[in-house]
């Protein structure tokens, strides 16, 4: 590294300017931690600045999900070494940190990079650097990838900083790591095996973020529905779920991605009996041909995935539900694609998210044979990407009619009018005297037309915002 690019002076560090700049890449985990580490930052009196702006402090949380998320990280890390004063530092961390920390630390004006594990001590790491000590941590000097234990310091700490202009919503880890092993993905070996939070401290975090004035808390990890497992719980989640319930917290609630084989009867009884939860569910499928999910080594079949869904579609029937598809793995005929295509429009889905299939060094898949040409995959996506035009215009047309209630945030909707997301995970722009709406505020409004495939416009049922309920232990 170049010791004058690392010349942040520690007075300037503690005093003077102190601008910081995050960018997040990949899965919800890393926008997670990037909230977290904003929140530190601010108790170190810095204040967090778009990526755009200048920054003396430039944090980059790599995605290395594929090999479009390790191109992407690069170019996001040399555009904050462009954008930073002489003086200032660019600090890699995450996912493509963790897995390969020396093509990172090579890039020129770098100054830090920093393994998943070392994400807790980042602003430690910072203070010594301002002091022109040369840092190695111990990730990217010894072992780069953590394969056998969990990371150490998984959980970050929101801090008691207040919600940042236009966020009406924050997300909350309270799992990393994976104990599977499919066959496509490196996550595993960058994040370490199950690791969950105590339930207390999930308690204690969600009081912290609905005291600074969040109003939807997202719940999510690396194997989510896994919560609690590593703990000897294993209905883990449906226990936190209850809990959370129990605060009565002046906010909503979201479950994010839950793998099939963690949607149980006791899970899906507690959310039945929450008010606080939103109707939404994200289940990953990954491919809906039988073949193909067992070279993934999924552990399921699409019988017992599409069971799945029918259990959430009877108890939640407006629920929005999505799931994630994957096209181009090693082995997938047209046959196989066609089948996969087939079963998944046969779903009650509101949404898709279409990935196509990237080959990871050290994964299984990469020595599989029948690798498909980059032109199929292209092909493939295209047409699953059509049905998931498909498929969330049908729900959206579902939605008209009914009564939705929708959390205001800053950006406005189609029309300019005051808009929001919906407990269903539908985005609705307000009209009548929801037109005076304001960030944060929760409105009922009744749907009265779908505006485009994405977005829906409902009339305001009241004059003025619902009534935000008392959360008895904010002051705790």
């Amino acid at each position: 590294m170049n010791q004058e690019r690392q010349s942040l002076r520690a007075s300037e560090t503690v005093s003077g300017r102190r601008r910081v700049a995050f960018y997040a890449l990949g899965c919800r985990v890393n926008f997670e931690e990037a909230e977290c580490l904003s929140g530190q930052f601010a108790e170190h009196g810095y204040q967090t600045v778009p990526f755009d702006q200048q920054a003396e402090v430039y944090v980059i949380n790599t995605c290395t999900v594929t090999g479009f998320a390790d191109a992407e990280s690069r170019k996001i890390v040399r555009r904050a070494v462009r954008r930073k004063p002489s003086d200032g530092a660019v600090i890699v961390t995450g996912c493509y940190a963790q897995r390969d920390p020396e093509r990172l630390r090579a890039l020129e004006g770098v100054d830090l990079v920093l393994g998943n594990s070392e994400k807790s001590a980042l602003i430690e790491h910072l203070l010594r650097l301002a002091e022109d000590r040369r840092l190695a941590g111990d990730l990217w000097e010894g072992a780069a990838i953590a394969r056998e234990t969990p990371l150490t310091e998984s959980f970050l700490s929101h801090g008691k900083a207040p919600a940042g202009t236009g966020r009406t919503r924050a997300t909350l880890k309270i799992q990393d790591g994976c104990n599977e092993h499919c066959t496509y993905c490196i996550i595993p070996s960058v994040r370490g095996i199950s690791v969950s939070r105590e339930i207390e401290e999930v308690l204690i975090e969600a009081k912290s973020l609905a005291a600074i004035g969040y109003r939807e808390i997202a719940l999510t990890g690396v194997n989510t529905g896994c919560f609690g497992h590593d703990r000897g719980n294993p209905e883990g989640l449906a226990e936190l779920v209850s809990r959370l319930d129990s605060l009565e917290l002046p906010l909503r609630f979201r479950l994010n991605s839950l793998e099939p084989a963690t949607v149980t009867e006791a899970l899906l009884d507690a959310l039945e009996s929450a008010s606080c939860f939103c109707e939404h569910f994200h289940v990953p499928l990954q491919h809906g041909d039988a073949r193909i999910l067992r070279r993934m080594s999924r552990g399921y079949d699409p019988e017992f995935y599409a069971d799945k869904i029918a259990r959430i579609h009877a108890r939640f029937p407006q629920a929005g539900i999505g799931a994630d598809v994957m096209v181009g793995f090693p082995g997938e005929d047209e046959d196989c694609f066609e089948q996969s295509r087939a079963f998944v429009a046969s779903l009650p889905l509101s949404y898709l998210h279409v990935f196509t299939y990237s080959e990871r060094e050290g994964t299984p898949a990469t020595r599989m044979a029948k690798q498909l040409s980059p032109q199929v995959k292209q092909a493939r996506s295209r047409s699953l990407h059509q049905l998931e035009v498909e498929l969330r215009r049908a729900f959206l047309a579902r939605q008209i009619g009914r009564e939705v209630e929708v959390l205001v945030e800053a950006k406005p909707g189609p029309g300019a009018a005051p808009a929001g997301l919906s407990r269903e995970y539908v985005r609705v722009e307000l009209s009548g005297a929801g037109a005076a709406a304001k960030e944060h505020e929760l409105w009922r409004a009744r749907v009265e037309e779908q505006l485009d495939e994405k977005w829906l416009r409902a009339a305001a049922l009241s004059t003025g915002p619902m009534p935000v309920k008392t959360g008895k232990h904010l002051a705790q």
